[in-house]
């Protein structure tokens, strides 16, 4: 009897973690996506999403007025623009700008136009913010009429 208890055991652990990494292989490929109309072209495959557009992958939040969504021959997601009213919501971090790219295969999020970070309390503003989502690196640059300015809480 406890030998059946103990097969029951690690088969149900076995199942548990095996579900936990499906899971976690999910989150990375997916991004859910919400509007309030969707315009679907073949040539380019492109999907594009206007209205009140929310998408997420769960730890990346995007707001924006239209998203669009281009693929490659193999119908991955090559690159997602969004336009007008663009926010960009991660843990302790929110970014809005006017126009922003998100390469996934690269995992590099662009934001451009009058952009704002306010991080811990901390802004900075700037014209261009380049997020690398793979070395957790940002950088925030001006332009000729303005440069960065940081207001950093003591």
């Amino acid at each position: 009897m406890n030998k059946i208890k103990f097969n029951v055991f690690y088969f149900l652990l076995f199942l548990i973690l095996s579900i936990n990494a499906i899971s976690d292989e999910n989150k990375k490929n997916h991004i859910n996506i919400e509007s309030d109309q969707l315009i679907n072209k073949k040539t380019p495959p492109t999907s594009t999403f206007i209205g009140n557009v929310y998408a997420t992958d769960t730890i990346n939040h995007f707001w924006g007025d239209i998203m669009t969504v281009m693929y490659d021959d193999n119908y991955k997601i090559k690159l997602i623009t969004i336009e007008n009213n663009v926010k960009l919501k991660r843990v302790n971090e929110e970014a809005i700008g006017s126009f922003a790219t998100y390469n996934p295969q690269e995992e590099i999020i662009e934001i451009l136009g009058d952009v704002t970070v306010i991080k811990d309390g901390n802004i900075l503003k700037g014209e261009k913010l380049t997020i690398d989502l793979i070395s957790s690196t940002s950088n925030i640059v001006g332009n000729k009429n303005s440069q960065v300015s940081v207001k950093i809480n003591k």
